[in-house]
Formats: structure tokens, sequence, C-alpha cells
């Protein structure tokens, strides 16, 4: 008696690509993946702790922003596909009242800094000039270590985007006239780690008014 031939089974993927402010993720995941496997996978990938702060933003079938639901299949949420890929994007959801005492690790205090400096240069969250310009000393320092005559010359931070257009168009000062009040700060922030510096930066955005605000529908 000959036995029925059965076709081996396939394993389905399909590609999902992951923007973080930080670095650009791809990941073939199975059909039947969901949004906590997605998730988790992402959070391992870079190493993240502290996850419930975190969320996965795409825009669906419909042009919609939503958040990826955790219990659900990812094909079940009609994402949107990009050049053959889901695409998501990795976002603070949820921000903490005291960043010093409730961010723990370096990477989760990271992607804050870089989200909320996004934020504010794109002018999502108002930051009134002389902060503005405090918080662009700190962005410095995080960016390239203690002040150096010899290698911070003149022009050096023009070319940076630093300031809130906002904040520039407020007043009659030319770019070098700017540069010089980053620079004044930056110089007394000699003797800042990155991490320590990111963290200054986040301990005076967290008083703006706008901070932790979302402008898009949780879903």
């Amino acid at each position: 008696m000959m036995v029925p031939f059965r076709r081996k089974k396939t394993n389905k993927q399909f590609p999902v690509k992951v923007c973080t402010f930080d670095s650009e993720l791809e990941f073939h995941l199975e059909h039947r993946a969901t949004g906590r496997y997605l998730f988790d996978l992402i959070c391992r990938t870079i190493g993240l702790r502290e996850t419930w702060y975190f969320g996965l933003q795409f825009e669906d079938s419909k042009g919609n922003l939503s958040w990826l639901k955790m219990d659900k299949k990812v094909q079940d949420q009609s994402v949107h596909m990009t050049n053959g890929s889901c695409m998501f994007i990795f976002l603070a959801k949820f921000f903490p009242e005291n960043v010093a005492e409730e961010l723990v690790q370096e990477v989760t205090q990271h992607l804050f800094f870089l989200q909320i400096k996004q934020a504010i240069l794109s002018m999502d969250v108002y930051c009134p000039p002389e902060a503005s310009v405090l918080l662009a000393s700190y962005a410095v320092q995080a960016k390239y270590g203690d002040y150096d005559e010899a290698v911070c010359k003149p022009g050096m931070l023009i070319s940076e985007n630093l300031l809130p257009q906002r904040v520039i168009d407020q007043y009659q000062m030319t770019p070098q006239m700017w540069e010089e009040r980053i620079k004044t700060w930056y110089a007394d922030h000699r003797g800042m780690s990155r991490d320590e510096a990111e963290m200054e930066y986040l301990k005076i955005a967290q008083d703006l008014d706008m901070f932790g605000v979302n402008y898009f529908p949780i879903t």
C-alpha cells in the first residue's frame, strides 16, 4: 500500500523593519507572530529591560497612526506595507514623572533623550529660548564630550541642528552669535559623561509644559 504523498509545510515569514531613534532593525517573523513577540524581540535585541515605557507605532492601511496591540497577531492589525515590509517606530509611549529617579538603564535614558530632543527641535514640545540654548549645550556635550577650543573651532556648531526654528526666528541674531551662546554653557559641562549630559537634558525637559504629550491617537 502506497503512503500518500504529503507536502512539507512551509513556514511562511514576512519582513519587518523597526526604526528606533538610535538604529534601524530588520526581522523576519512567522505569520502567527503576535505584537508581544515582536516587541520582546526588539527589547532583547537592543538590551532594554525597562520595557513598560515603550510601544510600537505604525501607520495602518487607512493612513492612521496606531499602537501595535500586543495580544493580536501582527498581520491581523492592518499594518501598512512599505517596500514589502511592515514598518514600525519604537517610541516612548508613557513618560516618568521624575526621570532621574525612574529611568535606570542607560539605554532607556538614551532613547528618551533622542525622542525628546527630536520633539523639541521639531517644535512639538515648546521650549523657551534660554532653556533651548542650555539644552543645546548638553546635547553638544553628549555628542562631543568636553569642550576643546582646538577642536570646537568657529562655525563647527553652526551646521548642527541644535535649536528650534521658532527660537532662532524670535531674535535678530546671527548663527555665529547663537554658537557663542551655546559654547558658553558647553564649556561649563567639562567632565560630564554622555549619560550624565543626557540626564541633565531630560531633567530640564521634563519641566516643559508639553513634555510627554503625544499628538497621535492611542488605540
